[in-house]
């Protein structure tokens, strides 16, 4: 016969321990909580940084894992004075120079004329240099020249970033119309950028929270470190015709990036993909585009010349110039110490990419884009700035 089991004696539930009231938590140490930490309170410096984290700004807000070249990759390879005045003759010596005799060549009235200078000389009041080959002519030395120097990577940032290219305000908001936010930028100040709106006819840059800058006085790189179609060896150079930029790639990862100034008008850099065929320390540079030829110019001692699409060339510049503006007859110009820089850098064969993001510039025909290096057949350069 079945028992009954004795009763099980039970024991009284405790009661439920309450929670701890949420004003008993202590605030959490400052930093960004995805999720509830539960110990804490995520207020305070910490909802602040949950609402940048959500307007697109990291935390901690880092700085550009850059810095500037060597400063002296800015010094000019050869010295250079620039002529004045009309038609200039070139003379066999010095005293020749001074007496009106021996002529050996012309250079052309224009605007941009500049020659290599390895000696000078003062008499009466003219200033006289002796050229590289030999000639004297009158011309005032050239003692300065831009050293605004880009930035050399060692990470690639995880947001694209820009420069001011000429001083500006920033504003609370991105139009015109809003209060400044009090900052003052000088020219060729680098910037990160957080978030991109467009308005006004510009694009507008986040650049710290609730602080923006126009496009109007600035440019934008756009950090891609995936290679263009056609690129074989994960080494290329990025030319934005658009933003008026240059980046250099290496496996993977940028390494260096810079302002620059592309072709203008009818003379635009070509957009194409194409390698680096000739490499010259110095170049002699000169032409006329116009019937009248007044937009003559003959430029001695360009420094750093690589060039990639027939005449068009990437290279330096010792002649005063705003870069990130369209402004050349082409080539792609850059201050000396960038110029220098990236030769040092770049390899004959190495790819560059020229590109515009807007449309705007014609496509070459027949576009060489993604041809094999070795069935693009360049002749020797004619110069071109």
């Amino acid at each position: 016969m079945l028992m009954a089991a004795p009763p099980v004696a039970t024991q009284a539930a405790e009661p439920a321990v309450p929670p701890v009231p949420y004003y008993d938590l202590p605030l959490c140490q400052p930093g960004y909580y995805p999720t509830d930490p539960g110990d804490c309170l995520p207020l305070g410096a910490s909802q602040t940084i949950a609402q940048l984290h959500q307007s697109g700004f990291p935390y901690p807000i880092r700085p550009l894992a850059a810095a500037k070249p060597d400063a002296s990759l800015s010094d000019l390879p050869v010295r250079v004075a620039r002529i004045t005045g009309a038609e200039t003759p070139v003379y066999a010596s010095l005293d020749d120079a001074l007496s009106g005799g021996t002529v050996l060549r012309t250079i052309p009235d224009g605007g941009s004329r500049y020659v290599t200078m390895i000696d000078s000389a003062v008499s009466g009041g003219r200033t006289f240099v002796r050229t590289m080959d030999g000639g004297w002519v009158e011309a005032t030395p050239v003692y300065s020249w831009p050293k605004w120097q880009g930035l050399e990577f060692y990470a690639t940032p995880q947001n694209d970033f820009g420069w001011t290219i000429n001083p500006t305000p920033s504003y609370t908001q991105p139009s015109f119309a809003a209060p400044e936010t009090g900052k003052q930028y000088d020219k060729y100040v680098e910037f990160q950028i957080y978030q991109v709106v467009e308005a006004e006819g510009y694009e507008w840059y986040e650049i710290g929270p609730g602080e923006w800058i126009p496009s109007l006085k600035s440019r934008r790189l756009v950090v891609d470190t995936t290679p263009p179609k056609g690129v074989d060896n994960n080494r290329w150079i990025s030319i934005d015709l658009y933003n008026q930029t240059l980046a250099a790639y290496e496996d993977g990862r940028l390494v260096f990036a810079a302002v620059v100034g592309t072709g203008s008008g009818e003379l635009y850099s070509d957009p194409g993909l194409y390698y680096i065929y000739e490499k010259r320390e110095l170049e002699q540079m000169q032409g006329s585009y116009t019937s009248d030829r007044s937009d003559f110019y003959s430029l001695e001692g360009v420094p750093w010349a690589m060039y990639y699409n027939h005449a068009q060339a990437i290279h330096g510049i010792y002649w005063p110039a705003s870069l990130g503006f369209t402004q050349s007859h082409g080539c792609v110009n850059m201050f000396p110490g960038d110029a220098h820089w990236l030769f040092n850098w770049a390899k004959l064969g190495d790819w560059v990419y020229v590109h515009d993001p807007s449309g705007q510039t014609p496509m070459p025909t027949p576009t060489p884009m993604g041809t094999p290096a070795q069935e693009i057949i360049y002749p020797t350069p004619t110069a071109q700035n």
